[in-house]
């Protein structure tokens, strides 16, 4: 779990990848707060189910930053039950979540560094993950991350969270993507 800031101040990413298949979800937070985190995962336990949630995010490994200081608001529903493990990554470590910062430059290659967020809607994120995670991976003998995920997971649960296979003759990872 990591994210990805726009410009200056406003709107950022929480990311979270699934190193089983280098598959990405990217959320969209109006603010870079601990809160909208909770929100995050509040979000992603309700859609998917408790069950579903904690399959997919048994443990979640992370940094060190403000956004992720309440780890018990993370790890345990509102009822008190446990839904994820979190572990922090040790201080200026990147190297031990190197994927993680490998899909964040695909997603740079969309939207460079310094570049503002806020007027992106959850819809453009996913998009834009969409054409990500469809891009065929060496390491996954050419298969896109978003197969590899609907066979290791189920079909349908990345279309659940946003995500559509794009044909690999109209995967776009510029800029001109989310221009409207």
């Amino acid at each position: 779990m990591d994210i990805v800031k726009g410009g200056v101040s406003g709107k950022v990413l929480l990311t979270l990848m699934f190193k089983s298949c280098d598959f990405m979800l990217a959320l969209l937070r109006e603010h870079n707060t601990s809160q909208s985190v909770i929100d995050c995962f509040d979000y992603l336990y309700g859609l998917l189910s408790p069950l579903i949630f904690r399959s997919l995010f048994p443990v979640i490994l992370t940094d060190n930053g403000s956004e992720f200081s309440n780890p018990s608001a993370l790890e345990f529903d509102s009822s008190g039950k446990r839904r994820t493990h979190i572990f922090y990554c040790d201080p200026n470590s990147s190297w031990q979540k190197p994927n993680v910062e490998l899909n964040h430059e695909f997603i740079r290659r969309i939207i460079p560094k310094g570049v503002s967020m806020n007027a992106l809607t959850q819809t453009d994120i996913d998009l834009m993950m969409s054409h990500i995670n469809s891009y065929s991976r060496e390491k996954l003998n050419s298969i896109s991350t978003i197969e590899m995920f609907d066979f290791l997971y189920g079909e349908g649960l990345a279309k659940k969270l946003g995500q559509a296979k794009i044909p690999s003759n109209h995967i776009l990872l510029r800029l001109s993507l989310l221009k409207k």
